[in-house]
């Protein structure tokens, strides 16, 4: 006879995802006593911990967090991803609150850009299966996937997932964000934020409300929903984003508190004006506002993102637990990008973002299934192609089961994931405005794709030695079938399909080992595969009637990731080194003057690394955090670029800043809370827009960040909580540049030149919350 109450303590906090940690930030093997619900099993009368369960962050692996409290009191000029610049390791790129970026990697993790890092939403991949990535990719560079109100925190998993994790493309870490729930008590909180940019060029502002029901009488059920406004002015000339962001979550317990249905909405709608790198050179002669004047070059985008979520959870009997998660998520790029006529031949000696084309009546270039004519309607082919709409709608749906298995020394899971993607990319070009999408009329290209994922995989943690010892095997195998289908246009003479089909294994191997009470050691091994982005299809439709085959391997990552953490007291600090062996890595052809990017095998490459961490309190209400992560990344074989450029073993991958160090002090008493934080980016090499290492550096920068805050009570008043905070970003102002590549092209075109991307210049802004 199963004890409910004393089951479902010990059971249910495992299954929501509520563990306690003897390692803040990081997963400890045993739970403290004070934490640790106990039942009576069938183990005999032997209590069973917490720590005995399938935990969220798996001992053997490095993790870093963001927690709660860090993410509530976020600067206005943060994203969801620009608020972990604190985790060891992580370099941002993306620019604003509107999740604008002007390059298709928004951040990137030990050396690993944003599209070969695994992202999830309470598990469940948040990601563009053909481009990877969750923003960015694909010229998708003002898309809102999850705003700041909608997660409570994230958990950064460093190195190859374990075959219950679900981080899809997660070759170099998987990001897990977790989603605002409701909680048993009711509240609502109304908020606003705003702030400005130095030089009075550019705002942030948003505001919004959220209502938490708190368990309603006889049925449990809790309710959370929020919506926020944001509008955003970025310190770019030109540049905006207006953002309407929309979240709701339901949990409904039944069956005794032993099951739970759960449920996750969101809904983002986002109108920007996006940024575009520009001529280092220009940046330099005119300061880091520069963008192109909208009647020289624009590009303008409207993107919704959503996302639905559908988590059941059930303690079938003492042995067994059952998850299952059903999803959808559905994205939509619709961007219309001008080019001026008159700058054909560029702007001060150098081409625009959107290069205009010279296609004149399409009967006398080789396209003949295209019967617009941009001579006849506008007098040129260079005006009749000065508007290019570009959509990519893209979206995944799938099923996450799995079944756990509390057995004497073991816990046993079996699962596996099915993922239908589909996509929808195409490009249009006119000489007006009101782009007409017509096939066959003035198309660049009409594409279709679809994905399907499928995998299952076991894993086992084995507990030893009064749980000092775990050891945790798995494997998990994969099957992803891609098609790519695209019509006749102007990139392509002949239309096409080319489909196939990867197969493989994700061996894992952990071992964590408890020495003291303070002393965790832990060691790592998995195999991580990606498969080819979309862009590798490209290559083999259109010049052919018939597609020749898809050659692209997908690349793979050999991770090895071990490290001691150790506690002195209330100092926790942790030491770790990295290990990833790359093989088949890609590369990629960017092509400025078409706008298509291809992808190509260049061979393998290692990146190996230390990252350390002292992070506690002090006294005199005092905390502070030091963290250092170094990333030596280099090819370890010889291949050609795609402009011909012969790359040598022992070369610098590009775009992997050599170290990063964070550190930070606070002060908290009573309601007043202060924080000072930096953020030191090491130096590293630029690419081509070819692939190839360009032999020039990146110079390293600092970013100084400062938070005043106050918590007042007054309860005489009816308002349980006001929240305010200060804000001053990039406190010293400083001038940088993040991202760079060169820009390859012939003499006559105006010879090679490096692009960049501008920094922010310092932010002053402030928050008010106030909850009742």
């Amino acid at each position: 006879m199963i004890k409910h109450a004393t089951l479902h303590s010990a059971i249910m906090l495992a299954l929501l995802g509520m563990s306690s940690m003897a390692f803040a930030d990081v997963t400890a093997t045993t739970v403290s006593s004070a934490n640790a619900a106990t039942a009576t099993t069938g183990r005999g009368n032997a209590p069973v911990t917490i720590g005995e369960v399938e935990k969220e962050a798996p001992p053997e692996r490095g993790t870093g967090s963001l927690s709660k409290e860090l993410v509530k009191h976020a600067s206005p000029n943060e994203n969801f991803q620009s608020v972990l610049r604190n985790v060891p390791g992580f370099t941002v790129t993306s620019s604003g609150p509107g999740n604008l970026t002007t390059n298709d990697s928004t951040f990137t993790y030990q050396g690993f850009n944003s599209d070969q890092i695994g992202v999830n939403l309470d598990g469940v991949p948040l990601i563009n299966t053909f481009r990877g990535g969750t923003n960015g990719q694909g010229a998708d560079h003002a898309l809102t996937p999850l705003g700041m109100g909608q997660f409570s925190g994230v958990s950064v998993y460093s190195g190859a997932n374990t075959p219950s994790e679900t981080g899809i493309n997660a070759l170099g870490a998987t990001l897990d964000y977790k989603p605002r729930m409701p909680t048993s008590k009711f509240y609502a909180e109304v908020s606003g934020s705003g702030g400005l940019y130095s030089g009075g060029n550019g705002n942030s502002a948003a505001g919004g409300f959220s209502i938490n029901s708190g368990a309603l009488p006889f049925t449990g059920t809790k309710l959370y929903a929020n919506y926020y406004y944001s509008p955003f002015h970025s310190f770019l000339d030109h540049v905006y984003s207006i953002n309407n962001n929309y979240y709701f979550a339901a949990v409904q317990p039944y069956n005794h508190g032993m099951s739970q249905l759960s449920l996750i909405t969101i809904y983002n709608h986002e109108i920007a004006q996006q940024p575009s790198v520009v001529p280092l050179a220009l940046l330099n002669k005119y300061g880091r506002s520069f963008q192109w004047a909208p009647d020289i070059a624009n590009n303008h985008t409207t993107t919704s993102s959503y996302t639905t979520i559908v988590g059941w959870k059930s303690i079938l009997n003492q042995y067994m637990l059952a998850k299952a998660k059903f999803f959808i998520t559905q994205n939509t790029n619709d961007r219309t990008a001008y080019a001026n006529a008159a700058y054909k031949d560029g702007y001060e000696g150098y081409p625009l973002p959107t290069a205009l084309k010279s296609y004149a009546n399409p009967s006398k270039t080789g396209h003949p299934s295209n019967t617009y004519n941009p001579t006849a309607l506008f007098g040129n082919s260079y005006n009749g192609t000065q508007y290019q709409r570009y959509i990519d709608n893209f979206g995944n749906a799938g099923f996450m089961p799995s079944l756990t298995f509390l057995l004497p020394h073991n816990t046993v899971t079996l699962g596996g994931l099915y993922m239908f993607s589909k996509d929808n990319s195409a490009e249009y070009w006119y000489g007006a405005p009101n782009v007409p999408m017509i096939d066959g009329y003035n198309d660049a290209w009409d594409e279709h794709d679809t994905r399907n994922y499928a995998d299952v995989y076991i894993q086992d943690r084995i507990s030893l030695f009064n749980h000092r010892l775990i050891i945790t095997p798995g494997a998990k195998y994969y099957m992803v079938g891609t098609t790519c289908n695209d019509i006749e246009g102007y990139y392509y003479n002949y239309g096409g399909t080319v489909s196939n089909t990867f197969n493989y294994w994700e061996p894992s191997f952990g071992i964590s080992f408890l020495a003291t009470k303070d002393a965790d050691l832990y060691f790592h091994y998995g195999r991580v595969y990606k498969v080819p982005n979309i862009s590798a299809y490209y290559s083999v439709i259109g010049k052919t009637p018939t597609p020749g085959p898809m050659l692209v391997k997908p690349e793979y990552v050999d991770s090895i990731d071990t490290g001691i953490r150790y506690n002195f007291g209330a100092i926790k600090t942790s030491l770790a080194y990295f290990r990833r062996m790359f093989s088949n890595k890609f590369g990629y052809f960017y092509n400025n003057q078409t706008g298509q990017t291809f992808q190509y095998n260049v061979g393998s490459a290692l990146y190996q690394g230390l990252t350390a961490s002292v992070d506690g309190k002090l006294p005199y209400n005092m905390n502070a955090f030091i963290n250092y992560s170094l990333t030596d990344a280099k090819y370890t074989s010889d291949f050609d670029a795609a402009d011909g450029a012969s790359v040598s073993s022992g070369e610098y991958v590009g775009d992997v800043p050599m170290y990063n160090l964070n550190f930070g002090l606070g002060y908290h008493y009573a309601g007043f809370s202060a924080r000072i934080t930096d953020h030191v980016i090491g130096s590293q090499y630029i690419n081509t827009n070819k692939g190839a290492p360009a032999g020039i550096a990146l110079h390293p920068y600092n970013i100084t960040n400062l938070n005043l805050g106050y918590v007042w009570r007054p309860a005489e008043m009816g308002v349980k909580k006001l929240t305010f905070d200060v804000y001053v970003d990039n406190l010293f102002n400083a001038n940088y540049i993040p991202y760079e590549y060169l820009q390859l092209q012939s003499a006559k075109d105006g010879g090679n030149f490096i692009a960049a991307q501008a920094s922010a210049p310092a932010f002053v802004g402030a928050s008010f919350a106030a909850k009742f």
